[in-house]
């Protein structure tokens, strides 16, 4: 009778059978001799897979299945071997052999990710990988292990290693000495070229400077293997085995031969466009600011038409102080793709994350001027310039440039209405303009413009923080700015309960992720507005710390948590968030200046 799941149960019994027969004739096998007479045996039994003999090639056959992981170090070196029949019953082997990939002592979240890792292919297995390495308190180590050790695949096997390289190592040395013994216990003896790796890993885990001439031949054997033996390894392998040894070089102060090693890379990178923009962001974040010119040198053609790759070519050169050489490729760049406005507005935005703003002022300024018939382009790079420039306290030219995007609004309103209101942009036109004044000193024109600001726009709570902030102000000022305050506190928290109550009530997941944002967000602007004005400052760093809470890591919630801390006088906590803010957004001024206002007060204080 067959009964349903049938086929699964007889093959899986099967498996079961398989695997302990294999543990019971790997002990019988042990028992036999020492580790050196076990491997002569397995190399005997191998030959004899070549055996004039049929009986004696099935003979050993079956015996070296039934060894299973035993005998895989020895099989797997023996896949290339002289005799062709060795080789196919070896391969044979190989694939057949049963692997363990999930064991009990795993973690539920380690299981998950390796659940049907044999079924896989190869792309897939690499994206097991990789959430091994994702996964937190260093759960996937010995699952990297595992498959670094197992794996048939000889590419993937170093993929594993390579991994294991990208997980967080603890900062104490005792759990140092910890993972080192977990790992050096998961590879056991292993033969595998990215065993070698891994040991040598552990190794560096608690004295790193010992193993730097071991690196070094392991990476040298490695751009080897892949002039030799291309079939054992790939040069994105090779290329992140050098990056990671970089890495390491760069720590223990050995910049010569860091860059010495960079050097190898370049020699390892192809024209592809993907990979030359991947290494020279990587070559830039570790300041090797020669890497771009030599990468031009070596693909001229690639190189130059490629705007991206250009201006990190001309920022090099700005670092090694060339700067009419800069000049020259940003010039360059510029000229490239005349007519993709989308991607100047994306090389403009690029360039102001990387703080090189005169560059980026160009790129947005050549959009406004070239898309004349593609407004929607012209209206987004307004708008981006317009907020660059009031962040580097330009007020007066961001409002210029926002003038012509009211100006393209109220032409063709049918057109654009839709997507920006005219009324918000002129407010915030008003308010740009309010600021410069009341930088220049004169704050009646900066009052008459922020009140017309806040008439066209009354939910923008910068414009009630700039009035509450006017200098000197007079009774009827003061009370007016308060009303608009009380009330856009009031109708803040009302939005806050309502959020709340929506969230409480749904079950659908994707709701619930949009309820959780928007509530994130109200949460940031109320902290915002009462941290930099008056009113309950507790009630301002719950509000910011649920915003974090709901969005985690947000720069810009971090931002606000830093203003109010310092509202609440805890300035230590402030300087701490204002730094972590700073580092995800280098390249606001506005958040480093209220950084550095912070750790003045900071320094008062601890005097």
């Amino acid at each position: 009778m067959k009964w349903p799941g049938h086929t699964f149960w007889i093959s899986a019994l099967a498996v079961a059978a398989a695997l302990s027969l294999a543990a019971k004739n790997h002990r019988a096998f042990a028992a036999e001799g020492s580790s050196d007479e076990q491997e002569a045996r397995i190399a005997e039994l191998i030959e004899q897979l070549g055996s004039d003999q049929y009986a004696t090639r099935e003979k050993a056959q079956a015996r070296l299945r039934a060894l299973g992981l035993a005998a895989f170090d020895s099989l797997l070196e023996a896949r290339n071997h002289r005799d062709i029949e060795v080789a196919i019953r070896v391969r044979y082997l190989l694939r057949g052999m049963p692997v363990a990939w999930v064991r009990d002592s795993d973690s539920v979240a380690v299981k998950s990710v390796l659940r049907n890792y044999g079924q896989q292919g190869r792309d897939d297995r690499i994206n097991r990988m990789q959430l091994l390495a994702g996964l937190d308190n260093g759960q996937g180590v010995e699952a990297l292990c595992r498959i670094m050790r197992f794996e048939v695949d000889s590419v993937l096997s170093k993929k594993a290693a390579l991994q294991l390289f990208a997980i967080a190592a603890p900062d104490e040395l005792p759990a140092k000495k910890e993972l080192a013994a977990k790992i050096r216990a998961a590879v056991g003896t292993s033969r595998r070229p990215a065993a070698d790796w891994v040991r040598t890993y552990a190794t560096s885990l608690t004295a790193p400077q010992t193993t730097l001439e071991t690196w070094n031949r392991l990476a040298q054997r490695e751009i080897e293997t892949l002039a030799n033996n291309p079939e054992d390894t790939q040069a994105d392998v090779v290329r992140d085995l050098l990056r990671w040894h970089v890495d390491q070089l760069r720590q223990l102060g050995h910049q010569d031969e860091a860059t010495t090693t960079i050097g190898k890379i370049i020699e390892l990178v192809d024209d592809n466009f993907e990979d030359l923009f991947d290494f020279v962001d990587w070559a830039l974040e570790r300041e090797a600011w020669f890497v771009p010119e030599k990468l031009a040198e070596r693909f001229p053609s690639e190189y130059h038409r490629r705007a991206y790759l250009v201006y990190r070519l001309a920022e090099a050169r700005r670092k090694l102080g060339k700067e009419a050489a800069a000049q020259e490729a940003a010039d360059e760049a510029l000229k490239i793709d005349p007519d993709r406005f989308q991607r100047h507005v994306v090389l403009a935005r690029y360039l102001r994350s990387r703080q090189l703003f005169d560059w980026s002022e160009k790129e947005f300024r050549y959009v406004i001027g070239a898309a004349k018939q593609q407004k929607e382009y012209e209206l987004e790079a307004r708008e981006y310039l317009s907020q660059m420039l009031f962040d580097m306290q330009r007020e007066n030219e961001a409002a210029d440039v926002l003038s012509g995007s009211v100006a393209i609004v109220n032409q063709d309103p049918t057109a654009f209405r839709a997507i920006v209101s005219e009324a918000e942009l002129q407010s915030t036109v008003d308010y740009y303009r309010a600021m410069h004044y009341g930088r220049a000193g004169d704050f009646g024109k900066q009052k008459e413009l922020l009140k017309k600001a806040i008439a066209n726009n009354p939910a923008n709570i910068d414009i009630v923080i700039a009035m509450y902030r006017v200098p000197k102000p007079e009774p009827a000022w003061r009370d007016e700015t308060t009303k608009i305050l009380t009330k856009t506190v009031t109708a803040t928290r009302v939005q806050l309960r309502e959020l709340r109550q929506g969230l409480s009530e749904t079950r659908d997941a994707g709701e619930r992720e949009q309820l959780e944002a928007q509530l994130a967000k109200k949460n940031n602007e109320l902290a915002w507005l009462v941290s930099n004005t008056e009113g309950d400052f507790q009630e301002a760093l719950a509000c910011s710390q649920e915003s974090l809470r709901l969005m985690p890591g947000t720069w810009a919630y971090q931002d606000t948590l830093g203003r109010c801390y310092f509202a609440v006088g805890d300035i230590k906590n402030a300087v701490e968030q204002q730094s972590a803010a700073v580092k995800g957004a280098p390249y606001l001024q506005q958040m480093r200046r209220q950084l550095q206002m912070f750790q003045e007060a900071l320094a008062k204080s601890q005097k």
